[in-house]
């Protein structure tokens, strides 16, 4: 595969590392050379990796009600970043300023659209 994207228990579970830098160690040995990685942490925001190259990028602050759906929103807006043009990690910036917004949200249908996320992200 070319990306790979998941949350820290899975990256964890499925390396038996004992960290997330360790899972990226451990899944770039196993993927294709230069695959992309994305391992999200929760509030932490997500680590992005390529080639060896670890990189976290900060999440948001928010007042969490549901982590239901988080997930699929982090990769959704993240994968739109790619395709629309921008680097990894300004793409996993976007894409945790999404997951930020989805959680104080209830329920699993809770992604954001474009201008709420571009309105998270000019508030810094």
């Amino acid at each position: 595969i070319d990306i790979w994207t998941s949350n820290s228990v899975e990256s964890l579970g499925f390396t038996g590392a004992a960290d997330i830098a360790g899972s990226l160690d451990s899944l770039s040995e196993r993927l294709a050379k230069g695959a992309l990685l994305v391992v999200r942490d929760g509030p932490n925001g997500c680590w992005v990796s390529r080639a060896g190259e670890h990189q976290h990028v900060p999440g948001f602050k928010v007042q969490a009600v549901d982590s239901n759906g988080a997930g699929d929103a982090h990769c959704g807006v993240f994968l739109a970043g790619l395709a629309a043009g921008l680097d990894a990690p300004e793409a996993a910036r976007r894409a945790n300023a999404a997951a930020a917004l989805a959680v104080t949200r209830w329920g699993p249908a809770t992604s954001p659209g474009k201008p709420e996320v571009d309105a998270m992200l000019a508030e810094g």
